[in-house]
């Protein structure tokens, strides 16, 4: 009976998920893929799966984002891809298994990790055939967060044809991205900051859609934003300084629009009409504070040249080898259209005073829904800071010691 229990103990330990090895030098090395099969670019191929081995044994005690079959992508897609793992080699195939006479790209995504959580940097892909062609066109462009101007690392894209076949790929590190292989015809191209990695557009995340032609004439551009149908309302407003104030909506305004002064209006308590006299969006607020900054440089400058001063060299700090041979800035792709904001800025003619209740209006301000509403909003300025303690003067200083009598 005692053997029993230990031959069933020693059973049980092997068929449990592996752990790290005991003891060792610490492993700070990430897995390296080895090879996949099918080969890449294969036609007529009629695996069950698509295998990728490894040269040490994949963590898979992952969950949420961390489980396993969140680092691959199967397009076109059936859903959640079935992914099997075997310690150093791991199994992917659709939902419901490869269709006949379609191409497939499995993207293996960046950060798989070993048993020490040592992450892998980079991803693969792997393009076959279960027929005796693979089509050669793709869809290529840039996916980016349309609010920070930049491109959006990693966004989800989707490139979904008329009968709803969803064909997915993932933006690189700058936004860029590439779907494919694809046949002739039109296309939804979405991309979605996907913040909980469940591969669907849910509430609350940033997206952008735009019909395609393959082959394309020209790379996509998608600016992804948090989109609703509601107009835009003052939410809040809040002293910059004495003549400034800066006025938050609850909604992404329409970048395109123009922003009459005449469509603002603040009146004190008194019912009084405070004039204004400049009103700035964030992009014309920036240009401001940058020519004020050259501004203040050339009026240093000047003055270290009417003193007979040189100015100071700028200091040349070497650039690592590394940075010398990356890719030159222009390269980094922006937006070609200007962001949208929720905050203007607007220039008093005079200072408000302390702890009183003003009323800022807008007669018509147009969301990035098209909406246009006008609203306003009660605020009260700040209360003055309390006065400062008077000092006295009369008071003296203690005296000084005497000096030491010498003997």
């Amino acid at each position: 009976m005692r053997l029993r229990l230990i031959v069933a103990c020693f059973m049980v330990a092997g068929c449990a998920s592996a752990g790290p090895p005991p003891g060792g030098p610490e492993d700070r090395v990430p897995p390296h893929l080895v090879r996949i099969s099918p080969d890449s670019n294969a036609v007529n191929v009629g695996a069950k799966a698509a295998t990728f081995y490894f040269d040490e044994t994949i963590n898979d005690r992952g969950t949420g984002s961390g489980d396993l079959s969140s680092f691959f992508l199967v397009s076109p897609s059936d859903g959640t891809p079935r992914v099997s793992w075997h310690r150093s080699r791991i199994d992917v195939r659709p939902r419901h298994g490869f269709r006949p006479n379609t191409a497939y790209t499995i993207t293996l995504l960046p950060g798989l990790t070993d048993l020490r959580s040592n992450a892998m940097k980079a991803g693969a892909n792997l393009v076959f055939a279960t027929g005796a062609t693979i089509p050669t066109l793709r869809i290529n462009g840039v996916a980016f967060d349309w609010v920070g101007e930049h491109g959006a690392p990693r966004a989800l894209i989707e490139a979904i044809t008329p009968d709803s076949v969803v064909y997915l790929a993932q933006a690189d590190s700058v936004g860029r991205f590439s779907v494919g292989p694809l046949n002739p015809g039109t296309y939804l191209v979405r991309a979605t900051i996907d913040q909980n990695n469940n591969r669907a557009l849910d509430r609350g995340e940033a997206w952008d859609s735009v019909r395609v032609t393959a082959p394309q004439s020209k790379p996509v551009e998608l600016l992804t934003v948090i989109r609703d149908t509601l107009p835009a309302r003052i939410l809040s407003v809040s002293l910059a300084d004495s003549v400034t104030l800066h006025v938050t909506f609850d909604r992404l305004l329409d970048p395109t629009q123009s922003f009459p002064l005449a469509n603002f209006r603040l009146i004190g308590a008194d019912s009084v009409v405070v004039p204004l006299t400049a009103l700035r969006t964030p992009r014309e607020e920036a240009e401001l504070m940058r020519a004020l900054q050259k501004q203040a440089a050339d009026s240093a400058r000047r003055a270290d040249s009417l003193a007979g001063r040189l100015p100071p060299a700028p200091a040349v700090v070497p650039r690592p080898a590394a940075a010398a041979a990356a890719a030159p800035t222009d390269s980094v792709p922006k937006p070609s259209r200007p962001a949208p904001f929720t905050v203007l800025t607007l220039v008093m003619g005079r200072q408000l005073a302390p702890n009183v209740n003003f009323r800022l209006s807008v007669t018509t301000v147009k969301s990035l829904s098209g909406r246009a509403t006008g609203s306003e909003r009660t605020f009260t300025t700040p209360k003055p800071p309390p006065p400062r303690p008077p000092t006295d003067s009369t008071l003296a200083r203690p005296a000084a010691p005497p000096p030491a009598s010498r003997p």
